[in-house]
């Protein structure tokens, strides 16, 4: 079941949003489950017990604001997989949500058009990460979700799959594999493929990835690299 969090301090908004979701629902035939919150700090304690895929969050909540309950989640709960679309009367929070990589950005009043193309968007991001990515390795079987992987890496005619956990790896080429991989992943290098869900920062030379694990971004593919990475449409 697709879970959907609500966090406004304005219950005229939460119920607009909420009517919007459940007619979403209606219209694709499609199930969620909503839940809906009045304050940063009940949210925030909430996620004790509460898996989200989507939060519609207010950025000015009275105690612990928007930004800060964002910064909860990716920072202190490590949650890079729900998507975070916030909301706000005002359009001059950019630089400060940049490293929250919400997934989009709604100025009241709310429209249904930009809710339901929020769902679509975060649904087909949702889909994406339950994917996974099968191999072979000296005769035994192995998958992995892409939404683990890190990166791919190339060692003669190895591959390494490193993930958070561990590094995986079975016989192969990357440009064999390379086709059949999400949108979300991007070659930088003749010896590497990263995730882009995972991507820290990037320069002009180099990428950061999750781990601080630096990847040098050579000069073949640098111009290609950072075209595949304005035009990705971010989950995050």
């Amino acid at each position: 079941m697709y879970r959907i969090g609500i966090c406004d301090d304005e219950k005229n908004t939460c119920m607009e949003i909420e009517k919007m979701i459940c007619e979403y629902a209606k219209q694709n035939s499609v199930e969620f489950t909503i839940s809906t919150w009045y304050t940063g700090e009940e949210l925030c304690e909430a996620f004790v017990e509460t898996k989200l895929d989507l939060l519609f969050l207010d950025i000015e909540l009275v105690t612990i604001n928007g930004i800060e309950v964002g910064r909860y989640i990716r920072n202190e709960l490590e949650n890079h997989e729900i998507a975070i679309a916030y909301i706000s009367s005002k359009s001059s929070y950019a630089m400060d949500l940049f490293k929250i990589h919400p997934i989009d950005f709604l100025i009241k009043p709310v429209r249904y058009e930009d809710v339901m193309e929020i769902i679509e968007e975060s649904l087909k991001y949702y889909r994406r990460n339950k994917m996974i990515f099968e191999y072979h390795a000296r005769g035994v079987y192995g998958k992995v979700q892409y939404k683990d992987i890190i990166c791919f890496s190339s060692d003669n005619k190895k591959i390494n799959i490193t993930t958070p956990q561990s590094i995986l790896s079975f016989n192969g080429r990357l440009r064999d594999i390379l086709p059949q991989l999400p949108d979300n992943f991007i070659q930088i290098h003749q010896s590497y493929i990263i995730n882009i869900d995972h991507m820290i920062t990037c320069s002009y030379d180099s990428v950061t990835m999750l781990g601080n694990l630096v990847l040098n971004i050579s000069q073949p593919y640098r111009k290609e690299v950072r075209r595949q990475i304005s035009e990705f449409n971010w989950g995050d």
